[in-house]
């Protein structure tokens, strides 16, 4: 009588194997005998099988890390800097001008390789010290395209990355890629700059930063010069 009910082929790959032993617990219970020629089988069989996957799935474990790990990236987004006007397309303010280089000594080291701006001319221009310093062309997308600004930032490739938006796409990109929800920019707010790290296209908090002061440093109250008292002039004797 037969140990199994079940042919007994050879094996090519572990898969076929897996397979086989998948196919004999469903045809288990009663239909199934632990018999010595089973037991020569497995004994014969089971080492070289578990050591073909012992070697195998290590390896595709490590191939996987190494992507993810590819793909973790930090993105660092902030306002455009101060406007000129309250114009549509503004330009920078004298001030912004200074936002905007402050910005690139910011960064200049923070391993950016993609900016993404919006096609309003400030944004550009907020970008461009740090872009011309880092040679890096950015990628200017429709300010009312946020979705695919998103789409972009989840699919990059590696390295981290500076987004340029405005008061009301920054907050919307930063809850779209799940790291929360950010309390709103003000009119007159330019400084905050906010940062997190997305992986696997899933988000962390996203950290708030403040970064530079673009207008004119407040100088120190000048020290009075002490001036040593002068000596009570002596009376002459009468």
């Amino acid at each position: 009588m037969r140990p199994f009910n079940v042919d007994w082929p050879r094996y090519d790959s572990a898969t076929e194997y897996a397979d086989f032993l998948l196919k004999l617990k469903e045809e288990g219970g009663t239909n199934v005998r632990k018999t010595p020629e089973v037991n020569d089988l497995l004994m014969k069989d089971l080492p070289m099988k578990f050591l073909f996957l012992r070697a195998i799935v290590p390896a595709l474990l490590l191939c996987q890390l190494a992507t993810a790990q590819q793909n973790v990236r930090t993105i660092f987004l902030v306002r455009h800097a101060e406007k000129a006007s309250a114009a549509p397309d503004a330009p920078l303010s004298a001030d912004g001008e200074k936002r905007a280089e402050c910005l690139a000594a910011t960064l200049k080291d923070a391993g950016i390789k993609q900016i993404y701006v919006t096609d309003v001319k400030r944004t550009q221009q907020t970008a461009a010290p740090l872009a011309k310093a880092l040679k890096i062309t950015p990628t200017v997308l429709p300010a009312k395209d946020s979705n695919g600004l998103i789409k972009n930032l989840v699919y990059a490739g590696g390295g981290n990355i500076l987004v340029v938006g405005h008061s009301d796409t920054i907050p919307f990109v930063i809850a779209r890629l799940q790291g929360g929800t950010v309390a709103p920019i003000g009119e007159n707010e330019y400084d905050r700059m906010f940062v997190m790290t997305v992986a696997e296209a899933a988000g962390m908090p996203a950290a708030t930063l403040h970064y530079c002061s673009a207008g004119t440093p407040v100088k120190a109250a000048p020290v009075p010069s002490h001036t040593p008292a002068k000596a009570p002039a002596k009376k002459k004797k009468p």
